[in-house]
């Protein structure tokens, strides 16, 4: 008996999936051709890609820190306020450091200014006045302490004069005296450290 050819169904052509990968491919070659004849800024996109990639590969493995920054400095932020709240009372000139009535320093308020410019640390060299009861009277306490801080400083910039409102810690002597009664009550007997003992082995 001979071989019979099964009929095909109709509408169905030989070697479909072939055609369809033909034109698939053709498809593919006009898309790269298309890309490689793109301008220069359209044709980076595929390093641009990659580029996120890499780049969000590395945020996820140093998570959180690239973007705690803000929890971190909303924390530290109080610390550095009062450390700058500390100095500005530690450098202020009040009411027992000016003359009453000229404005002019007394020998507590030059020694303080001294200390100051001359002593403390160069990032903190900034010297507050407290403001008098009228301008003038203020204006006044101002000149004299920029006057002494020029004499103070013979070259380089002048340590800034900042006139401000913040209220003094007041302690009268007899509180200050006490404190310091106390500290020298409470200091303990001077005293030799133990020496250590050695033991001597016996024959």
């Amino acid at each position: 008996m001979g071989c019979l050819s099964t009929p095909l169904r109709k509408g169905r052509q030989p070697h479909g999936g072939v055609e369809r990968m033909v034109r698939f491919a053709r498809f593919a070659v006009l898309v790269l051709v298309a890309l490689a004849m793109a301008a220069p800024a359209e044709a980076n996109w595929i390093a641009e890609f990659a580029h996120s990639i890499v780049r969000d590969t590395k945020r996820r493995c140093c998570w959180p820190k690239p973007f705690n920054r803000s929890d971190v400095d909303s924390v530290q932020a109080p610390f550095a306020l009062m450390v700058a709240n500390g100095w500005r009372s530690q450098n202020m000139l009040a009411e027992h450091h000016f003359a009453a009535g000229s404005g002019e320093l007394t020998e507590a308020g030059r020694l303080k200014v001294r200390w100051i410019v001359a002593e403390a640390p160069q990032q903190h060299r900034i010297i507050y006045v407290h403001r008098a009861d009228s301008f003038e009277a203020t204006a006044a306490r101002v000149d004299h302490v920029q006057q002494l801080a020029a004499r103070l400083v013979p070259e380089g910039p002048l340590p800034p004069v900042i006139e401000t409102g913040a209220i003094e810690p007041r302690w009268s002597a007899a509180e200050v005296d006490i404190v310091d009664r106390k500290f020298l009550d409470t200091i303990p007997d001077p005293r030799l450290r133990a020496l250590p003992t050695i033991e001597t082995g016996s024959d």
